[in-house]
């Protein structure tokens, strides 16, 4: 499809540019016609003076005439020749100009109808697992003639729970649309301190189950931001950092000012990413196969590119550092600090 739009934008891209250069080229070439045949009649009327004046012959005259009219024929062709000759050079200069334009115009084009595919596909992927376990697990109860009530609450309960990963999934893809196209996002001064130890006390029960600690290092910071987005944000990174550190490791998050922005970091000591992967873990439902889910870790791979999303909605950026087996650290940085 590409390649031929590729070849389409090409032939618009030569259409334009030649009608312009043989529009310039007509326009020389009837200047210069126009500039020669004036010069050769001015050229004739002093011929005509000087017989009038001196009486040369007319035969000389009618000669000279004719040598003139033979001039205007040369410099005609001759100016026709060389434009005829430009105008291929630019049509063979315009045509590879033109395609590698159109190729880098409809590149990032591409790109995006193939992310939006991949997405659907993703998305679709997503959404049939849970479909088809509850779509299994009613098709089993519904055939068991011999099932009692107990089996049934646990059939229910199952396909319930089944029903929240969905919900939880579709919630996650509303939140990345929404926050892409900035329709939740209100700034308004946010203290950060107050913010990530709210944070903090709610997600301390989930490392304590993996026996890990939160070692939090802030200063008191406000910035213009969304409150409910920064949470989102914060939330998402220190969640990954539990999930993949190893047990019994320490979890440092570190909020301060750096001039007149707020860097926030997490840093963990677990899985890590391997080189190759970190280009993607910004991508929608991208989980890296040998470090982030070699553990088989519940997930949907929003996150990130929430964050990111999220981040870039605020003006900020974020980096990250990581080598497998040894750790990972994300930082965030914010601007338009409140001193």
């Amino acid at each position: 499809m590409f390649n031929s739009a590729r070849i389409r934008l090409t032939a618009w891209y030569l259409a334009i540019i030649m009608f312009i250069t043989l529009s310039f080229s007509t326009f020389v070439y009837i200047g210069v016609e126009r500039a020669t045949r004036l010069a050769l009649e001015g050229q004739r009327r002093r011929l005509e003076k000087q017989i009038m004046e001196v009486m040369i012959p007319q035969k000389g005259f009618r000669a000279e005439f004719i040598q003139d009219a033979q001039t205007l024929l040369e410099i005609k062709y001759k100016t026709l020749t060389n434009l005829v000759g430009v105008n291929i050079l630019v049509l063979i200069a315009s045509g590879s100009l033109g395609y590698i334009l159109a190729g880098k115009t409809l590149t990032p084009i591409e790109n995006t109808v193939k992310k939006q595919k991949r997405f659907i596909s993703d998305a679709a992927h997503e959404m049939k697992t849970p479909l088809t376990a509850m779509k299994t697990e009613l098709e089993v109860t519904l055939r068991d003639s011999n099932l009692n009530l107990e089996e049934s609450r646990k059939a229910l309960a199952s396909t319930v729970e089944e029903v929240d990963k969905l919900h939880s999934f579709i919630n996650k893809l509303l939140d990345q649309s929404r926050y892409q196209n900035g329709n939740r996002i209100k700034h308004k001064a946010v203290e950060l301190d107050k913010l990530l130890n709210q944070i903090v006390t709610k997600l301390k029960p989930i490392a304590d189950k993996k026996s890990e600690t939160l070692n939090l290092t802030i200063q008191p910071l406000k910035i213009n931001g969304d409150k409910d987005a920064l949470e989102k944000l914060f939330t998402n990174l220190i969640e990954n950092a539990i999930k993949y550190s190893y047990h019994n490791q320490t979890i440092n998050l570190t909020l301060k000012r750096i001039g007149t922005e707020a860097r926030f970091i997490v840093q963990d000591y677990g899985q890590g990413i391997s080189e190759e992967d970190l280009p993607y873990i910004f991508e929608p439902f991208f989980r890296a196969d040998k470090s982030r889910t070699a553990s088989a870790q519940e997930g949907y791979g929003l996150g990130l590119a929430i964050s990111k999303e999220i981040i870039e909605k605020h003006q900020g950026n974020i980096t990250v550092r990581s080598k497998p087996n040894e750790g990972t650290t994300f930082t965030v940085t914010l601007p338009t600090l409140i001193i």
